[in-house]
């Protein structure tokens, strides 16, 4: 998943990458800011993810800005404590099965099920992430055509 940049375009043109028209895009931020209106609403810190910022706290909003699904949003809560010292157990102990590490990916695993919840009750068409993205594990997808409006 790219960013809708110049150089992300002219990379997926010579991959032959299907990629995203302005329109999608556009259309995408304004679905993340619809998205980010809800969760503030059941009051969850959430933010569009942008190129540089710094990770706070909270619910991450990404547009998808490539393939079959461009236009959707990956959402992924973030406890960045939490996260690091998960890694920094299994790094330190060489232990994948790291108590510190169970820990966070049960928390990520109990807030997707959180964020689909509030999100459908919102109106938005959000699954797993994993049912579009095999590797998007823990996150959530929202559709861009599957909203409706609230």
């Amino acid at each position: 998943m790219t960013r809708n940049d110049p150089e992300s375009r002219a990379n997926a043109k010579t991959h032959a990458h299907s990629h995203t028209s302005e329109e999608n895009s556009t259309a995408g931020h304004d679905l993340a800011g619809r998205v980010c209106q809800e969760l503030h609403r059941a009051g969850l810190p959430a933010h569009v993810e942008r190129p540089g910022a710094p990770k706070l706290p909270g619910v991450w909003v990404e547009v998808d800005s490539e393939g079959n699904h461009a236009g959707g949003l990956y959402v992924r809560w973030s406890a960045p404590e939490l996260a690091e010292a998960g890694m920094r157990a299994v790094s330190e102990r060489q232990d994948p099965a790291a108590p510190e590490w169970k820990r966070y990916a049960e928390v990520v695993l109990l807030m997707q099920t959180a964020l689909i919840g509030i999100l459908r009750l919102a109106g938005f068409s959000a699954v797993r992430a994993d049912e579009v993205d095999d590797i998007a594990q823990g996150d959530v997808y929202v559709y861009a055509a599957g909203t409706k409006d609230a």
